[in-house]
């Protein structure tokens, strides 16, 4: 994988850039934090430069690949903001499975004028139990943990089993039959319980949707982690260089130089992972394992690295009057979210003995 970003994506990353900057603000994000919602101007803001057409990765247009769509990720992480650009990312793949669907609500969703976000995880938190149901009158039965954006989101993408085995199912949020129960996120983002009681759903694809829909969660999830690591990496070093102490700044010794060093080998190879991982899904070649290996990498590497920034930081990174501690909370609960690094490495040793074809 060639990981220069080309010019036009250069170009995109700057941009993304300059526009959060003027649009995003830490005392903005401390009260949403406060509310437990997202930033709706923002994400307006975003349909409005035309950013969103990101999430959709198909169709005319220079910046519609995964690569694009991991750039928009990180770089939103990058300044801690609540919205929900992985969820309707994932749901805007999961539209692809029905034409009819896709032609009706990606237009829609590009503008910014609906928010679907998938609901997949239950009570035994592993993706590989689904028991939601769907009958054969399209009613869908069951419940899901940890949907984030679900409170305010539009729509859901929900894992349930029908007849034919596991599928994604299109469902309106705002139907009757469907309960909101808010929970508490360690990333301090909104997140809940929802419970569906015999609700219409629309079925959009199959078990390898599910499963397309579970590695692009994991890819994007990881570039979040890196996001958090970058900025927290940024705002140490920044630190090191003005922080004094026994009449000299604290970079110019060298165990925090190591520590920044440690840091920026960490964050690097999680990037490269993510984004290698990202360009093979591109080119229809990332297997489960793929995405749980660039997964593991990033959530092993995010507790440390945003760690490692405490460390330097001293009594000053652990007030909440520093911005720092967005991105370790970000960064932590991303690094659980859509699987741990224990969950992952235990993916990826499934078939670690199956025997090899040498011939």
């Amino acid at each position: 994988m060639n990981i220069d970003l080309t010019e036009t994506q250069s170009l995109l990353e700057q941009t993304l850039d300059a526009f959060l900057e003027s649009h995003v603000s830490f005392d903005r994000v401390r009260e949403l934090e406060q509310a437990q919602t997202m930033d709706a101007a923002l994400w307006s803001g975003l349909a409005d430069q035309g950013f969103l057409a990101l999430l959709l990765t198909e169709g005319e247009g220079v910046a519609r690949g995964l690569i694009e769509l991991g750039l928009l990720t990180e770089q939103l992480a990058r300044k801690a903001v609540p919205v929900p650009v992985l969820e309707v990312a994932l749901a805007a793949q999961a539209l692809r499975g029905s034409a009819e669907q896709a032609a009706r609500w990606c237009p829609l969703l590009e503008a910014g004028q609906v928010l679907p976000v998938p609901a997949l995880l239950e009570a035994e938190d592993s993706f590989e139990r689904v028991e939601s149901y769907v009958d054969r009158e399209g009613r869908l039965s069951g419940h899901k943990l940890f949907v984030d954006y679900g409170q305010q989101a539009s729509h859901h993408v929900v894992a349930a089993r029908d007849d034919d085995g596991v599928g994604l199912y299109w469902v309106e949020a705002v139907d009757s039959l469907v309960e909101c129960h808010p929970l508490v996120s360690v990333g301090r983002t909104p997140v809940c319980r929802i419970d569906y009681g015999g609700v219409s759903a629309t079925r959009l694809g199959g078990e390898e949707a599910w499963r397309d829909l579970i590695r692009l969660g994991r890819v994007l999830a990881a570039v979040q982690c890196v996001g958090s690591m970058q900025t927290s990496l940024d705002m140490t070093v920044a630190y090191a260089k003005v922080r004094e102490q026994f009449g000299q700044t604290i970079g110019s010794f060298q165990a925090v130089r190591h520590h920044c060093a440690n840091m920026l080998t960490r964050l690097t190879s999680a990037r490269m992972m993510a984004f290698e991982a990202l360009s093979l899904m591109g080119q229809g070649q990332l297997d489960d394992r793929g995405a749980a290996a660039a997964k593991a990498a990033a959530s092993r590497a995010a507790p440390e690295v945003l760690m490692l920034g405490h460390q330097i930081h001293g009594g000053n990174g652990v007030i909440e009057e520093n911005d720092l501690y967005f991105f370790t909370l970000r960064g932590k609960e991303r690094s659980l979210s859509w699987g741990s690094v224990e969950e992952c490495l235990s993916l990826m040793s499934q078939d670690i003995q199956a025997p090899i074809d040498l011939i």
